[in-house]
């Protein structure tokens, strides 16, 4: 029998160093802590202008939401870390409901993961709805910093429920459907809400925990509106044209009152000197138990 060759020095080099490149190759392809970031992107036609209800639960991250351009139902961009779930949507034809849920946390989490790693633990969603059919909207925001650009959205009616983090609410443009109702229950975080008066909703109704509320009343409006405010702890802005009369009813032991503008108090009650002659009535009710209210007309 033949003896095997005796590998040359050369011949033993050039194994080690492939040897030490496939090694370097895993080790760099599985790091210890995974940091993948996935961007998914969804959307669903609409064929006819039916009402629509839609839904959107979110959990943890940033929401916007905006107007989407015909003819999709909806449109939606997600970048999502390793914490998190990829973000769903169920559409159902004969009740014509849509539901989107997004910003849920995963149950299990990379070894050594903690709230500081931005990219893993970041959900940002951006979503965009119908202009094309009338819409009853509901979000629902746990812990997310939400910014809502309602203008162009033809709604009936809205609701919005957060958490811990910020809202913002705008209407730039009026809004073609007459709104029943515009519906706020804000936590910590607290909301601003700009062009009220382009929402054409005939009643407004906002609570309040921990957190300040901002109404800005600008807008070109059509009817007269309810509008009632409960907070607990924070300082409610409320800013008016001064083409709207205003009617304020102030309720709150412990709450401070301040008024500008051409506003006169009777008692608990602060009217602004163009109500009783103005074609548009906004008669505002606020019950605040610990902070402050703020009426501007300007």
């Amino acid at each position: 029998m033949t003896p095997a060759p005796t590998p040359s020095r050369r011949a033993l080099y050039t194994a080690r160093r492939a040897a030490m490149t496939v090694l370097c190759t895993v080790a760099a392809a599985a790091p210890l802590h995974a940091q993948h970031v996935r961007t998914l992107e969804s959307a669903r036609l609409l064929r006819d202008s039916a009402p629509v209800a839609v839904r959107v639960q979110f959990g943890t991250g940033t929401l916007n939401v905006g107007a989407a351009d015909a003819p999709y139902l909806y449109r939606s961009l997600t970048r999502f870390g390793d914490a998190f779930v990829a973000p769903t949507s169920a559409w159902n034809a004969s009740q014509r409901t849509l539901t989107l849920t997004g910003g849920q946390r995963s149950g299990a989490r990379p070894s050594g993961d903690d709230d500081d790693r931005d990219d893993e633990n970041a959900q940002d969603w951006r979503l965009q709805l119908s202009r094309r059919a009338p819409l009853e909207l509901t979000i629902n925001a746990k812990a997310a910093d939400a910014t809502l650009d309602l203008t162009g959205l033809p709604l009936r009616r809205f609701s919005l429920n957060t958490g811990a983090a910020a809202a913002t609410v705008r209407f730039d443009a009026p809004n073609v459907e007459p709104m029943s109702v515009f519906d706020a229950s804000v936590g910590a975080g607290g909301l601003k809400l700009i062009g009220l008066g382009n929402a054409g909703a005939s009643e407004t109704r906002i609570v309040g925990d921990v957190g300040d509320i901002s109404l800005d009343l600008g807008g070109r409006w059509q009817r007269d509106m309810q509008v009632s405010i409960r907070s607990a702890v924070g300082t409610v802005r409320i800013t008016a044209p001064p083409t709207v009369g205003i009617e304020m009813t102030s309720d709150g032991a412990l709450s401070r009152v301040s008024a500008s503008g051409a506003i006169t108090r009777a008692g608990d009650v602060w009217r602004s000197a163009n109500f009783a002659a103005s074609a548009i009535k906004v008669r505002i009710v606020v019950t605040s138990m610990l902070g402050k209210v703020e009426l501007v007309q300007r």
